[in-house]
């Protein structure tokens, strides 16, 4: 067993290995977790910017289809757009993964036509064209009072065993 699972495993509250059972699996240890975009510290998120840039421009160089209709030119100016295609990135590096089945890589491709289309919703929701544009109209803010209501009322109706 390769040193890097005998340290991960502990930590994942396995057992040591004395069979070797997972000797076999030590490419396990490569596959890199999901990036959870928000996350992203200051240290990190220059270099994962990059890195998603150049994904976007070669996939889009080996899938027409994802024209400016599906990923707008500034979709780095989309949140949205910005976690959904870190995702489908993702999902794309375990895909072909050397730990991957080899059904993973059909899975990538249902995950790569589902994105696309809720790409291609945003996409023409929003107002950019040959230029971006801020969206319209701003997001409202959470009244305090009005929440507070809310979650009391709900608090209060499910303590009376009504969960409608």
């Amino acid at each position: 067993m390769t040193e890097a699972v005998e340290q991960v495993l502990p930590a994942l509250g396995h057992r040591p290995d004395p069979l070797g059972v997972l000797e076999a699996l030590p490419e396990l240890v490569e596959i890199p977790p999901a990036t959870h975009w928000p996350s992203l510290s200051a240290a990190d998120v220059g270099r994962e910017w990059e890195e998603l840039l150049a994904w976007v421009k070669a996939l889009q160089a080996r899938f027409a289809h994802l024209d400016h209709h599906v990923i707008t030119p500034c979709w780095w100016r989309h949140n949205e757009v910005v976690e959904a295609l870190v995702a489908l990135r993702d999902h794309e590096r375990v895909s072909f993964s050397d730990a991957a089945p080899a059904t993973a890589p059909v899975e990538w491709f249902r995950a790569l036509r589902d994105i696309g289309a809720l790409l291609r919703s945003w996409t023409t929701e929003l107002a950019c064209g040959a230029a971006h544009q801020e969206p319209p109209i701003p997001l409202r803010p959470t009244d305090p009072e009005e929440w507070l209501s809310h979650v009391a009322a709900d608090v209060e109706r499910r303590g009376k065993g009504d969960q409608t």
